[in-house]
């Protein structure tokens, strides 16, 4: 996927990414991230920033999405490696925000060894497994894959401005957010 040329673009790019992953964050998936979260220095100042990042109707700058970043990166230092299990679904979601935010910011290059959009598709590829490892059957091989490919080849579309295509991507990313985490609830809860 092209990333947007714009900053504000961009901007509107990290918007879209925190309303489909940030839910996940915050869904309480696992006991050891949400201590992680109780842990963090700023968990209502995070909490908010995460909401206000995923409502269109809230203005964000780049100063919003640096203060994200510094947050997230905290959150994410709490962890000494990857986790596994029930957790890394949340810690993985928040460096998914983590690094569109960074991309945002200009801190990764746009030919990145390996592009943003490939470690979306790898978390969406390992929310499939976990579905069919812990037997929750959407009815639809791949789910998460297909999902994240169809979002993607919608085209860059974001211009930046405050328009309708920008406020139906948010309401899209928010629709299939309800999607992953309802189906991590039930393939983690068993």
């Amino acid at each position: 996927m092209a990333l947007p040329g714009s900053q504000a673009a961009r901007i509107q790019l990290v918007r879209c990414v925190t309303a489909r992953f940030a839910p996940i964050v915050e869904a309480g998936l696992s006991e050891e991230w949400e201590e992680a979260l109780a842990e963090h220095a700023h968990p209502r100042a995070l909490a908010e920033l995460l909401s206000a990042m995923a409502d269109p109707d809230v203005v964000v700058g780049l100063d919003r999405v640096e203060v994200l970043v510094g947050f997230l990166e905290e959150l994410l230092d709490l962890f000494d490696e990857e986790p596994v299990g029930s957790t890394y679904y949340p810690f993985k979601a928040a460096e998914l925000i983590e690094l569109h935010g960074r991309m945002a910011m200009g801190d990764l290059p746009d030919d990145a060894p390996v592009p943003l959009s490939e470690w979306v598709d790898r978390f969406a590829g390992h929310v499939d497994w976990q579905l069919g490892r812990s037997g929750v059957d959407l009815g639809r091989p791949d789910h998460f894959a297909r999902l994240e490919r169809t979002l993607r080849d919608l085209g860059p579309g974001l211009t930046g401005s405050d328009d309708v295509d920008f406020r139906q991507r948010v309401r899209e990313a928010q629709e299939k957010s309800a999607e992953y985490v309802s189906a991590l609830s039930s393939a983690l809860r068993g």
